[in-house]
């Protein structure tokens, strides 16, 4: 199974390995707040195919130059050490430091100047960077309506722990942050080729991942990149999310109930299915269950029926007492397993399915293939669970 999965990859990606070379950079930069560092000293950090490069250098009245080589762009970050008071203010207090920069390096000539503290370095010369700096000015507006609100009701709402203002607060909050999130992918789609892409790649798919729409994307990917640690790991993300993808048949897969007895997922084919992943520990899982109890008292008589997927996290014994206890205080009537760990050389059931994160829902069809995803516990996808499950069934 393993080559079949792996062999794709290879075959993809085996014409660009040519395009790992070294290429010279150069970073000459001045920092106006040099007098803060301890032993005149500025340090860059970043990380090439999986090793991370440490380098140092002594500035002169606060001009300093770095030299070496990269593969691709990278985010990387410049230092100075500081007094060890100033260290432990920053990581009691979790303030951003201000004695670092973090910035995307790239190949070729860069400046990286400072008038004041270091984090206002200004980075020229870097295309990656380049592209870092136009979309951080592109979101700047929606992260200071985002603190805005926090500083004018969520504070206050919390501090009053008035469950109404939160929940009034929180649905402005998921709106900015749905505009920022708008915003990110447009820029994604709309700079395949920028060295800042893994990052946002990342963070577009962190909890779905679908070929079918991020393949033609990354077709035209930086070949370096594409050839990176990173790269190749994300290229096998890719061919691991192949698997659920949407319109392919679900795998199958058997694990117990309550009572010991094992369900096949292929024993429920025929009906349309809702495969639920979650845990006891997980609350915004089980804040979906009111919801799944209307859904499935209104359509099981139809043909719907909801397999729910429990992953714990103690020991056999304690997974099951807390499975249990949950699924009589959530009255979750409908099939329910509990997730153990999988066969040798093979994932356990959430990870085949590429849960990478709660709540997770799987609508399967009568056919027996996967037809929508729904990640998180938002309004939204309720929303759009109910429409599609009333489509699904009307048209048969």
């Amino acid at each position: 199974m393993k080559k079949i999965n792996i062999l794709p990859i290879a075959l993809v990606l085996a014409p660009l390995l040519g395009a790992a070379q070294n290429s010279p950079f150069t970073l000459t930069g001045k920092v106006a707040d040099h007098k803060r560092a301890v032993d005149n000293t500025i340090y860059l950090k970043f990380r090439q195919n999986g090793k991370e490069i440490n380098d140092s250098t002594k500035m002169v009245n606060g001009a300093y130059t770095f030299k070496g080589v990269l593969s691709y762009p990278v985010k990387a970050t410049i230092q100075l050490k500081v007094a060890d008071s100033v260290e432990q203010y920053h990581k009691q207090t979790r303030i951003l430091k201000d004695y670092a920069h973090e910035f995307y390096i790239d190949k070729g000539k860069l400046s990286a100047n400072a008038t004041g503290t270091l984090n206002s370095t200004i980075v020229k010369g870097s295309a990656a960077d380049d592209n870092r700096q136009e979309l951080q000015k592109m979101l700047d507006p929606y992260y200071k309506i985002s603190s805005r609100i926090y500083h004018e009701e969520g504070r206050k709402a919390y501090d009053n722990k008035d469950s109404i203002a939160i929940a009034l607060y929180t649905k402005k909050s998921y709106k900015v942050q749905d505009q920022i999130d708008s915003v990110k992918k447009a820029y994604l789609f709309s700079h395949p080729q920028s060295g800042i892409v893994l990052e946002l790649l990342g963070e577009y798919t962190r909890t779905i991942l679908e070929p079918s729409e991020i393949e033609p994307l990354f077709k035209q990917v930086q070949p370096a990149i594409k050839v990176s640690t990173e790269g190749l790991a994300y290229a096998k993300r890719i061919e691991q999310a192949r698997t659920t993808a949407l319109g392919t048949q679900a795998p199958d897969f058997k694990l117990k109930d309550r009572n010991g007895k094992e369900v096949n997922l292929s024993s429920l084919k025929g009906k349309l299915v809702l495969l639920d992943f979650w845990g006891s520990w997980c609350f915004p899982c089980r804040s979906t269950h009111p919801h799944l109890r209307k859904l499935y008292a209104e359509y099981k008589a139809k043909g719907f029926e909801i397999l729910g997927v429990a992953s714990e996290r103690g020991t056999p014994e304690e997974n099951y007492k807390k499975w249990t206890a949950a699924l009589d205080q959530d009255q979750m009537t409908w099939v329910n397993v509990l997730a153990e760990k999988g066969e040798p050389n093979k994932p356990a059931i959430p990870a085949l399915y590429s849960v990478n994160a709660y709540p997770t829902k799987v609508l399967i069809n009568k056919d027996g293939r996967i037809v929508k995803k729904f990640v998180g516990s938002g309004q939204a996808n309720a929303d759009a669970l109910d429409n599609l499950v009333k489509q699904l069934l009307q048209a048969d």
